[in-house]
């Protein structure tokens, strides 16, 4: 989780050193909505894939990093079977 927190401090630019797993993204960590919604976008830049609302205030870095592992696991979207938003014309 080291890396991970790391990763989400540096591109936040928010020193998350002294976080742990139980730090709240809003209370305990003080991440307004846009920063919390940059951490989704540091998550997503690993490479998967989290709902929006999987960084409330009340999220702890340690249920964000949870998401993050799970979310590794799960096979990838083939979005290319997808319709074209044009109905195929």
């Amino acid at each position: 989780m080291t890396a991970f927190r790391d990763h989400l401090g540096e591109q936040l630019e928010v020193d998350l050193a002294a976080a742990g797993p139980g730090s709240r993204l809003g209370d305990d960590l003080e991440l307004d909505s846009i920063q919390r919604l940059e951490a989704l976008v540091a998550v997503e830049d690993l490479g998967v894939h989290l709902a929006d609302d999987s960084v409330g205030p009340e999220q702890t870095l340690g249920g964000l990093h949870e998401l993050y592992l799970r979310a590794l696991q799960e096979p990838p979207v083939d979005d290319s079977a997808a319709p074209a938003a044009d109905g195929g014309r």
